[in-house]
């Protein structure tokens, strides 16, 4: 799914009280359907923000990458959860290392 279709919701870990049911878990959820779902989560990203549709298509890849490293250092969630999260949006899928487990290319190279 396209990062602009694509709900981040998470809770922090340090939320563990408030929400004990989705402490330190991540989900990518799409925007039209997963609204409801994201509610069970403390925070959401992605879609969820009116101002991602006004960004430039390198801002909101910036912004990714900037809600992953948010989601983990900040609020403690496993790298390897967020990670397996994030698969599901196509720009984290073609942008990160290519031999990272989950990656793929947007355009594949021609085999020889």
């Amino acid at each position: 799914m396209k990062q602009t279709e694509a709900i981040i919701a998470w809770t922090p870990v340090r939320w563990a009280e408030l929400k004990p049911e989705t402490a330190g878990q991540v989900a990518v959820l799409p925007a039209v359907e997963g609204a409801t779902e994201a509610k069970r989560y403390m925070m959401r990203a992605g879609a969820s923000s009116s101002a991602l549709a006004t960004l430039s298509e390198d801002a909101r890849i910036a912004r990714l990458f900037i809600d992953f490293q948010t989601l983990v250092v900040r609020d403690g969630i496993d790298p390897q959860v967020a990670h397996r999260a994030f698969l599901t949006i196509d720009e984290y899928r073609f942008r990160i290392a290519p031999d990272t487990e989950g990656a793929e290319f947007e355009d594949p190279p021609e085999e020889d």
